[in-house]
């Protein structure tokens, strides 16, 4: 339409490469010696396929393409992708995330170079608010860009029409940003959440219309860079907040940066030592691990920050004016929100290797229990025709042995009424075996004889991806979907495996700088 083709007008001033950004690209002769030390001990027999060179654009439409051929075996087999379309957003994005009034709408405004965003101490955006670039500044509201195919927003019309309305594009000309997006949130606030036994949110849609936590990983999934916010007042306390690290940007931490921000409103440095070992300690609760992330701390130039309560002294004197470190983190922040271009390609390649071992994972569990439950079904059938056969074979030998009508007669309904009773239990049982295989427990048994060699190994990654697919197997699957799913065939299994160990090794050799593809 008009205006995405607008857009595209605009960013044609600047190369295609240079909207993905800039990816060194290694020579043909230096693609051809592409081999793994493992080839001393093979004879020299290549390990490593010869990759040659790719464009950032021919690599994300090959993701693009193997995630459509994913996709149709997902649909096939009820798997744990999501069911609209997997098509990435126009352009790459930076997600900002934070409490209300931790500066994520002053540091848009820093980064744009331009007031874009509204700030102030108290909450001043009840929605999620998309900022791009483009020849002249414009406003859409969410139905009108939602449902535009290619700005790639679609998959958020299964949330809702609340969120459809709470959702805004801003297109802004004159602003640092030539080459990405970045989205605004709404400030996370201390809302009771309560969840109910399957662990979703019971009372989401109660807060905000629509369930915040999933739409948010929605964003994070696709995002090239998440920036999480926090200020010097509420240095993670906020419930909300944790419950977002803890559900909506697990396993994403490789694009997810901490900030600290404010830090020149600490009067003394004891007030400083507080508020970052609050910040720790409350991360500390949801991120299970000894070793911290790094957390940048940071203040934005003066005249960018919202006009707030001083933490200085009466002598207007604060501990980050003589701090000259707080200035270096920030640029280290913007450098990273500058780099998002960049990071789309490796994120597309990360996206589509998480999403073909989790439905590789699903299949095996799936077909697992198809197999139970076939097995059963043919041992049932089994019986069943071992009694008509038992009952054909009776009456037929009366006739034979030329006994009265009446006995044969007898024989005959006997015969068959064992038979229907028999095929009665047989169908009941069925419906029972079927129960019991999609229970919790049946599920968590078939993952652990599937499995048990890598679970003694204690592999945390097959532990994350199980935690995401045993959620989907209690919510996604039924009985009945069970019984009416065929058996993963084997070509199926071994096309997800293809894509693991061949396709996406070559995708992460064309993407890779060039001193990855010589030894």
């Amino acid at each position: 339409n008009a205006f995405v083709k607008a857009i595209m007008m605009w960013h044609r001033v600047v190369p295609v490469r240079v909207l993905l950004g800039r990816i060194r690209q290694p020579s043909r002769e230096k693609c051809i010696l592409a081999r793994s030390y493992s080839s001393i001990f093979s004879g020299g027999k290549t390990v490593l396929e010869s990759v040659p060179p790719a464009s950032p654009e021919s690599i994300i439409e090959e993701c693009a393409s193997i995630r459509a051929s994913v996709q149709a075996l997902n649909d096939k087999f009820r798997g744990p992708l999501e069911k609209t379309n997997q098509k990435n957003t126009i352009l790459p994005f930076v997600f900002l995330l934070g409490n209300h009034s931790s500066g994520k709408s002053s540091f848009i405004n820093y980064v744009c170079q331009r007031k874009v965003q509204t700030a102030g101490v108290a909450p001043t955006d009840d929605g999620f608010t998309i900022i791009v670039p483009g020849p002249s500044d414009m406003d859409r509201d969410g139905p009108s860009f939602i449902g535009d195919p290619d700005m790639g927003f679609a998959g958020l019309r299964s949330f809702g029409p609340q969120l459809i309305h709470h959702t805004q594009l801003k297109v802004r000309s004159n602003i640092a940003i030539k080459n990405f997006m970045i989205i605004d949130t709404p400030g996370m606030i201390d809302s009771p959440v309560i969840r109910d036994q399957f662990g979703s949110n019971k009372f989401a849609a109660m807060d905000r219309g629509y369930d915040f936590e999933t739409v948010c990983k929605w964003y994070a999934q696709r995002a090239d860079v998440i920036l999480l916010f926090f200020d010097p007042d509420k240095p993670g306390t906020t419930g909300e907040t944790l419950s977002i690290l803890t559900n909506s940007l697990i396993g994403l931490d490789h694009k997810l940066h901490i900030i600290l921000n404010k830090a020149d409103q600490f009067r003394k440095i004891h007030d400083f030592a507080r508020a970052y070992g609050s910040l720790c300690w409350n991360l500390s609760k949801v991120i299970q691990r000894k070793d911290l992330p790094r957390i940048y701390t940071m203040c934005l130039p003066k005249a960018y920050q919202a006009p707030s309560g001083d933490m200085s002294g009466e002598d207007g004197q604060s501990l980050g004016r003589g701090l000259v470190d707080l200035e270096v983190t920030r640029e280290e922040v913007v450098q990273e929100v500058l780099n998002a271009p960049k990071r789309r390609v490796d994120n597309e390649i990360t996206r589509l290797t998480d999403s073909v071992n989790l439905l590789h994972m699903h299949l095996t569990v799936v077909d697992h229990l198809i197999k139970k439950y076939q097995q059963a079904l043919f041992t049932g059938r089994l019986a069943v025709g071992t009694a008509v056969t038992v009952s054909l074979a009776a009456t037929v030998g009366a006739l034979t042995l030329g006994l009265p009508p009446e006995m044969v007669a007898a024989l005959l309904g006997l015969g068959s009424l064992g038979s229907g009773g028999l095929f009665w239990m047989q169908k009941k049982s069925q419906r029972e075996l079927s129960d019991q295989l999609i229970s919790d427990s049946a599920m968590i048994a078939a993952y652990k004889e599937l499995y048990s060699r890598r679970i003694a190994e204690k592999d945390e990654f097959l532990a994350s991806l199980w935690a995401r697919e045993h959620d989907h197997l209690i919510v996604g699957l039924s009985s009945a979907e069970l019984r009416a799913i065929d058996r993963i065939k084997p070509a199926e299994t071994k096309q997800l495996e293809r894509i693991l160990e061949i396709e996406i090794p070559n995708l992460r050799r064309k993407a890779a700088p060039a001193f990855n593809k010589t030894l």
